[in-house]
């Protein structure tokens, strides 16, 4: 038994290496295949290089380590039952389960490592490579900005380009919105631009070309019934964004350690139940605030009217007679209330869009710290999964080598990926909870490895297209 053990573990292995690296080359060819503009010809050392590939090989092992477990199970399986070795295994008494055992508890220890690794190294090799790559932002400033998408790494603003020129750096048809704490301030249109970094490193100047700056008014009090924005125009501006804690040095990590994806599980969890406190807090701030608004309107009308009739009741409904109380007033101090309840409901109308884009904005934060939390255990759950999906498929197909494996091997992952990609996209979406989307792939593919390991232990031909050409002939053949 001891020698069966070391043969199915050495049968298992060498096709999970091969996959393994094989599937490592491709993904991080992928990835070059995307930067490979904006990492050569910038006279980065090769060190740099090789250091932003390692980290960046970490970070793709989670979809490289899945794969590599599917596809290396159904090859050894299937080439067993080629073979006629599972035959021989199974006419001498051992159960398909046994048979997998010495397979599984080596998978059942890779999911422990998986999780070790997710959970420490995974966040390490994240803040590495943000790390360098945002060093490689600095010596090149248009490194991150994609054509018509939002660029929102630089504190306050948000820049979208039309288009861009990787090789001049000049950039065309800009649109800037300078934002705080969710408010929208100044909006700057131009023609054209470019970025260029000041000689001391501490300053991201922006150089834009015929263009037109719309910037709100403040209104100095709620009768002030001008323009809500001015509007000026300019052939050349420079701006200057502040890039204080830009520089090469290793003190940079600083700025990506509260991020979600530099934490291990516990780490996540603080963050969380702060960000739960912090939604709390913000939510109880702005009813009190409104609620504050309603007082001080009952007040004022209480000075016209009896106590007893107030302007708006425990409910916050405005009552009837409010109404006819104002049609009576005097023409001056009638169009004086009226301008006063415009300036408040501007107010409480600005107020509720800010406190809604706040809420909209924790609950992205919230939903990416939570998805963050799943899948520290979803990598180890999965690996278990699709090996009892290729495990049972192997025997149940019967063939090795790269043919067959491969094909099923690829469709049952893509079915994985899709399921997982899906499941992110809707919960970003905010169309079901976190939890749901984040396990989607794992609910929908654990019945399905238990329907292959059931067949798979009965000997079920399930896909000998002999066994069904036989039962589809005996149909007819009932029929006539």
């Amino acid at each position: 038994m001891k020698k069966l053990n070391i043969f199915i573990i050495r049968s298992f292995i060498g096709p999970f290496m091969i996959t393994f690296f094989i599937a490592m080359f491709f993904l991080i060819m992928q990835f070059l295949w995307k930067y490979v503009d904006d990492l050569m010809g910038k006279g980065l050392d090769i060190s740099v290089i090789l250091k932003l590939l390692f980290y960046v090989s970490a970070t793709l092992i989670p979809l490289a380590l899945p794969l590599a477990v599917l596809f290396s199970s159904i090859m050894t399986f299937g080439n067993l039952a080629e073979k006629n070795e599972l035959t021989a295994l199974k006419s001498s008494g051992l159960s398909l389960f046994r048979i997998m055992n010495p397979m599984l508890i080596f998978v059942l220890l890779l999911s422990a490592s998986a999780f070790y690794f997710s959970n420490y190294i995974l966040p390490l090799a994240n803040l590495k490579s943000r790390t360098i790559i945002y060093t490689i932002q600095i010596k090149k400033p248009t490194f991150g900005i994609t054509e018509g998408v939002f660029y929102n790494d630089i504190a306050n603003y948000s820049i979208k380009v039309g288009k861009k020129n990787d090789d001049t750096g000049i950039l065309q048809d800009i649109i800037i919105y300078e934002t705080d704490k969710g408010n929208v301030g100044k909006t700057i249109k131009a023609e054209s631009g470019e970025m260029i970094q000041s000689e001391n490193k501490r300053f991201l100047l922006l150089k834009l070309i015929n263009g037109a700056m719309y910037e709100p008014i403040q209104q100095s009090s709620s009768n002030d019934l001008k323009a809500p924005f001015q509007k000026s125009f300019f052939n050349e501006a420079i701006f200057k964004f502040s890039m204080s804690g830009f520089d090469l040095k290793k003190e940079s990590e600083d700025l990506f350690k509260r991020e979600f994806e530099m934490m291990n599980y516990r780490q996540l969890g603080v963050a969380i139940d702060s960000l739960y406190l912090e939604q709390d807090t913000t939510d109880s701030e702005f009813q009190t605030t409104i609620f504050n608004q309603i007082l001080i309107l009952n007040k004022n009308y209480d000075q016209k009217k009896d106590s007893s009739d107030l302007l708006i009741n425990s409910d916050g409904i405005v009552k009837i007679d409010t109404i006819l109380f104002l049609d009576s007033l005097p023409k001056m101090e009638y169009f004086t209330a009226m301008q006063n309840a415009q300036g408040k409901i501007r107010a409480n109308k600005n107020l509720a869009n800010t406190q809604t884009i706040i809420d909209n904005g924790d609950l992205t934060t919230l939903a990416n710290f939570k998805g963050a939390w799943h899948k520290k255990f979803t990598l180890s759950i999965a690996i278990i999964v699709l090996f009892f999906i290729g495990a049972p498929l192997g025997a149940i197909v019967r063939k090795g080598g790269l043919g067959a494996p491969l094909v099923f091997a690829t469709l049952f992952f893509l079915l994985y990926y899709i399921l997982t990609i899906s499941g992110e996209n809707m919960v970003d979406s905010g169309f079901i909870e976190v939890w749901k989307g984040l396990w989607m792939s794992t609910i929908i593919l654990t019945p399905l490895g238990i329907f292959l390991t059931y067949k798979s232990a009965n000997d079920s031909a399930l896909f000998d297209l002999d066994v069904y050409k036989k039962y589809w002939r005996k149909l007819i053949r009932k029929k006539n």
